[in-house]
């Protein structure tokens, strides 16, 4: 399993437990289920959101710099 996959899971049995345990035994009302389930799904799409972007801007970075190295070895200059 990738480790955003991980995050997600884990975020969302965390936030389904959370709810569970913050109804003090009764049972939640259709609408609380739906709004608890979308915080949930939200919470985990952000965070595994930052760490594409994390992703996103390491391969970024290297690509820009093995243009440079490109660049320079195609001038000759070292």
């Amino acid at each position: 399993m990738n480790a955003p996959f991980k995050s997600l899971v884990a975020t969302l049995l965390v936030s389904a437990l959370s709810a569970c345990a913050s109804n003090n035994g009764k049972e939640p009302s259709l609408k609380e289920g739906a709004r608890d389930a979308g915080h949930a799904v939200g919470t985990a799409a952000r965070e595994v959101g930052q760490g594409v972007k994390k992703a996103g801007k390491t391969v970024g970075e290297a690509a820009k710099e093995g243009g440079r190295a490109f660049r320079d070895a195609v001038k000759g200059e070292d």
